[in-house]
């Protein structure tokens, strides 16, 4: 994909084909976790882990449901 690890959202829907929407949906609904799909940087932006992201599309990782 790219030379580094984390980006940004904009540029992972750039990458990706993703909307910037169903990245924060994906966040908020636990679908992806702090710390495997993304992080927050010090200064607060959310920067998506390309390598976390890959294992969740290879891996067919899905939340699990509490309803």
């Amino acid at each position: 994909m790219t030379g580094a690890r984390y980006v940004l959202v904009r540029r992972f829907t750039e990458l990706t084909g993703y909307t910037e929407k169903a990245v924060y949906r994906k966040i908020a609904d636990g679908v992806w976790i702090s710390g495997r799909e993304y992080r927050r940087a010090p200064d607060g932006h959310i920067c998506i882990d390309l390598e976390g992201y890959q294992k969740w599309v290879e891996n067919g990782q899905a939340p699990v449901s509490s309803r």
